[in-house]
């Protein structure tokens, strides 16, 4: 897998050649990423992909679909064998959402972990 490499704003790198690319693993890791900050509906050729975060997070009672939601994108992502561990930590007065994995995949025989805030 080979995909272009993003930077702290989520912009994409131009500039650098190959180091603007991503392989194998980092690439995954960040497809994963991209992937779980897409908002339903906000994709023009695809409204269904994505994850439905403006009605997830304006119910707290919503946790566990939004869960499976989540487990069901990271698991569609190219390359992911299965997701090991999967915790939410949602702020509701500030409504930030932290996600802690971590993978199993085809580029690695351990378990890979990752932390973003959405």
């Amino acid at each position: 897998m080979i995909i272009r490499a993003v930077n702290e704003n989520n912009d994409w790198t131009f500039g650098k050649g190959k180091s603007d690319y991503k392989n194998n693993l980092l690439a995954l890791i960040q497809n994963v990423k991209t992937r779980l900050q897409e908002w339903k509906g906000d994709c023009f050729f695809d409204n269904e992909a994505g994850i439905d975060w403006k009605n997830r997070l304006a119910k707290r009672s919503q946790v566990a679909p939004l869960r499976d939601e989540i487990r069901t994108v990271i698991l569609k992502s190219d390359g992911v064998v299965e997701v090991i561990n999967l915790d939410l930590n949602f702020n509701s007065s500030s409504r930030n959402l932290t996600l802690n994995y971590s993978l199993k995949t085809i580029y690695s025989a351990e378990a890979v972990s990752e932390t973003i805030e959405v």
